[in-house]
């Protein structure tokens, strides 16, 4: 009956095999800003590496693809293995089965987004996990007063975690280009390899249609290739998932590509 239930849900977006369906794994269908999501994951409030706080959890946007979830407590567990004194601090995924209003996203909608704070020190220096959402200027400074900064070593091991993350294909990290600016500066003058930047370069994106994200980061990972034959669409640049695919960032002329804004109105 479930399984008649599923495949009749997904027809429209072009139900091919039940195994897939009804093997217990999750379903994203459609896209981030016009989809749902079946069989979802839910994240834990707290693991290894991350926790959340309570705005978030009476929110209950907690679930998203199997693919996600793994994403994030697989980068949370090893950022775990060098930041030990602050947490990774994870706000919302998806609804339970996707969809929902536009009350506090555009987009979120098939269990392929998760917002993530930036890892963030106070005004004495000390590292501070976040309590909230704290927006950030351009210099990566609290418009709030606070002390706090973004701290930028950390956000960038952060990032480079998710574009080399085996778990899943990242999309896009939505962030602030300001802010993304000092990480990619950042990881030149260490001396970070060449096609980590290019992808992290490649990656990160200020969107142009909606909040300019200077108060976290949002990532977006690509379609599995299982969700894909349900009517999972992908929207937006296919490099990052090739360069994921054949493990090859391309060559270094892609460090001169600038990505400041984009709007993704072209992309719906």
């Amino acid at each position: 009956m479930a399984r008649a239930l599923y495949c009749a849900i997904l027809l429209v977006a072009g139900c091919a095999e039940l195994g897939v369906v009804s093997d217990g794994t999750s379903i994203s269908v459609g896209r981030t800003n016009h989809g749902y999501l079946i069989q979802p994951a839910r994240l834990p409030d707290a693991g290894e590496g991350f926790t959340t706080r309570a705005v978030w959890i009476a929110r209950d946007n907690r679930y998203g693809t199997d693919e996600v979830i793994d994403l994030v407590t697989g980068v949370a567990r090893r950022m775990e293995a060098h930041v030990h004194d602050v947490k990774l601090v994870v706000a919302d995924l998806s609804p339970r089965g996707g969809g929902g209003s536009y009350l506090f996203h555009r987009s979120h909608q098939s269990g392929r987004d998760v917002d993530l704070l930036y890892y963030m020190r106070d005004a004495e220096g000390h590292p501070f996990e976040p309590d909230a959402m704290h927006q950030f200027d351009a210099r990566g400074r609290a418009r709030d007063g606070s002390g706090l900064v973004v701290d930028v070593p950390r956000t960038w091991e952060l990032v480079k975690e998710l574009v080399d993350a085996p778990e899943a294909p990242v999309q896009f990290i939505f962030m602030y280009e300001p802010i993304a600016q000092m990480l990619i500066d950042h990881a030149k003058k260490i001396g970070e390899p060449q096609d980590v930047i290019v992808r992290a370069r490649l990656a990160l994106r200020q969107p142009g249609d909606s909040a300019r994200h200077d108060d976290h980061l949002h990532v977006r990972v690509y379609c599995s290739a299982d969700d894909r034959a349900y009517g999972c669409v992908d929207v937006g640049p296919m490099q990052m998932l090739a360069m994921w695919s054949a493990g090859s960032a391309g060559d270094g002329s892609l460090l001169r590509t600038r990505a400041d804004r984009i709007d993704l109105r072209a992309w719906r």
